[in-house]
């Protein structure tokens, strides 16, 4: 299943910019673990780690919330989001309230839901998290991950599409308009109908993904590997040639300390000798500073 990238995020944010200044009315989590904001009269749906959007989609609710959604609702409904914002350059979305509380929607790797007071400590996540260099569990300051390079690599001509199979079922989605396929009318619609139509994965499906996961990773180390050899190839080679450039010299040096061992010269005198060349004897090698 495909999770929404940095700049599909961008563009989903575009359309829940207009929940800024209404009430969060009802939060609500799914059997499958999504979560559903009413705010004013639309929903947002946030699914750990693989999308957040505005939803259309009638999902029903689990009839007993537990204690992590109970937690929510006694700290937040009722309450107005001032503002929705995104971390620069993450899959980050802060929705802060009149109150000051942020409630984090964080979508890289397992993603998270996070509760953040006025003090900036962490109220209640959704699973604690401890990669990364910090800590987020329950009071525990909350930190924003460590900012990486990362450069937002957005299409020229934009369209939200869902690509299909020849049997019509949804395989992928994108902003980008070259790469084709039904278009809608906004990025969340798209998104509506690409995971309203996903299939459960059989057994055998799973465990084809997870083999491929393997074979990349292995891959991925093969690959760093190939790269740690050739440098090392290079260094070889660099040395080689060293030696193929200054071969005449090292001749024409030890031919020298032959010759004037056969004569008698003492170990200072080959020594102050070869030292005119920029050359040293250590031991029983013979090494010149080329």
């Amino acid at each position: 299943m495909q999770k929404m990238s940095g700049a599909d995020l961008a563009f989903a944010l575009l359309e829940i910019a207009p929940l800024q200044g209404k009430r969060i009315a009802r939060i609500r989590k799914t059997a499958d673990g999504i979560f559903l904001f009413k705010i004013g009269s639309d929903e947002l749906l946030f699914q750990p780690g693989v999308r957040l959007h505005l939803t259309r989609q009638a999902l029903a609710a689990t009839d007993a919330p537990d204690g992590f959604v109970g937690f929510m609702r006694k700290n937040l409904e009722g309450k107005t989001a001032q503002e929705i914002t995104r971390v620069p350059g993450e899959r980050i979305v802060e929705i802060i309230t009149r109150s000051k509380e942020r409630l984090v929607f964080e979508l890289f790797r397992k993603g998270n839901l996070i509760l953040v007071g006025e003090d900036g400590m962490i109220y209640a996540c959704l699973q604690k998290d401890d990669t990364g260099g910090r800590m987020v569990a329950r009071g525990e300051r909350y930190d924003y991950p460590k900012a990486t390079p990362f450069v937002q690599k957005t299409p020229e001509k934009i369209a939200f599409c869902v690509q299909e199979s020849e049997q019509g079922v949804p395989v992928s989605f994108s902003i980008d308009a070259v790469k084709g396929g039904k278009q809608f009318a906004t990025l969340s619609e798209a998104l509506d109908h690409y995971y309203a139509n996903q299939r459960d994965e059989s057994g055998a499906q799973k465990a084809a993904a997870e083999k491929m996961e393997k074979l990349q990773q292995r891959l991925a180390s093969q690959e760093e590997t190939l790269v740690e050899i050739e440098k090392q190839r290079e260094a070889v080679k660099n040395e080689a040639n060293e030696i193929s450039k200054n071969f005449d010299q090292l001749e024409t040096l030890l031919a020298l300390v032959r010759k004037m061992k056969k004569d008698g010269a003492s170990d200072e005198d080959i020594t102050r000798a070869i030292a005119k060349h920029n050359a040293s004897i250590k031991g029983s090698a013979l090494e010149v500073d080329v």
